[in-house]
């Protein structure tokens, strides 16, 4: 059972959350269990963007899920928000500004694949690579930036989470653009731990490993396309090389991202904490 986190009174923003099967719907919605008001952001699902299971249960993307956290008795506010776009990142913070009145939280979850495991650096496409760098790392800076200037005016101190993945802990092959645009987020981290350690405002990351989500399964299918893998093999050999035998729940990383937004870790910063059932012990 999970332990609960007071987060009474705290206003967190979680980009990326507008997938169902997500990292950011979970993480989301435990913030909101614990007592936080949430604002979830994400590039607009409509149509051909939603997966059919989404299309079934007609979800909407971020709108639907300030639905689920208005269910828990929080506030919520969904922002549809592309976090390359300059004007957009600063409009979200505005309607935050406006909304709240203040800014405790920020999870930056937003990111992209790519093509992670499918090619070689020698033979990725550019266009790969610079969308790869402009969500992973650029969107990363901007939310924090203009996120950050709300968060420190806020006067309050917060907490700054990256969501970055073991793929920025260690080089994979054929992971090139994802591996480098994660390893850029673990060492912004750092950076910015630096230089916030003195306003209240502790940065940290969390490297999520295997977890089950729409993002991994895409990884596994282009894996087992790549190597001609019957179903289901490619994920047993994942699991089979986590020690503890399994893929991650979305809640299990949720909670530790809730943990470093609490109070809980006020004395945690610029560190990079792994969720992936001892894959990576560094």
């Amino acid at each position: 059972m999970s332990v609960p986190r007071d987060l009474t009174g705290k206003v967190a923003l979680v980009t990326g959350a507008a997938r169902y099967r997500g990292i950011g719907r979970a993480i989301a919605l435990r913030l909101a269990d614990d007592g936080a008001d949430v604002v979830v952001s994400g590039r607009p699902r409509t149509g051909p963007s939603l997966l059919q299971h989404e299309q079934d249960m007609n979800w909407l993307g971020a709108e639907s899920l300030a639905e689920e956290i208005r269910g828990k008795g929080r506030r919520a506010l969904a922002v549809d928000c592309d976090v390359t776009k300059k004007d957009q990142v600063v409009a979200m913070t505005a309607a935050i500004e406006a909304e709240f009145g203040r800014l405790d939280v920020i999870v930056n979850n937003a990111g992209v694949p790519s093509n992670a495991g499918a090619s070689p650096i020698l033979d990725t496409e550019e266009d790969v690579w610079y969308e790869t760098m402009d969500v992973n790392v650029n969107g990363v800076f901007l939310v924090t930036k203009y996120g950050g200037r709300l968060m420190r005016d806020s006067g309050n101190g917060g907490s700054i989470v990256m969501i970055a993945s073991l793929a920025g802990r260690v080089g994979l092959v054929d992971y090139g653009a994802y591996c480098a645009s994660k390893f850029g987020v673990v060492g912004f981290t750092q950076q910015l731990a630096l230089e916030l350690a003195t306003t209240g405002i502790r940065v940290n990351c969390v490297s999520p490993g295997s977890h089950s989500t729409d993002m991994m399964d895409g990884t596994i299918a282009r894996a087992s396309e790549k190597y001609s893998l019957p179903d289901g093999a490619f994920k047993e050999q994942l699991e089979n090389f986590i020690p503890m035998g399994r893929q991650g729940k979305v809640s299990e990383l949720a909670a530790v991202v809730s943990f470093v937004c609490s109070s809980d870790a006020s004395y945690v910063t610029g560190q990079t904490i792994n969720v992936d059932g001892g894959a990576r012990l560094d």
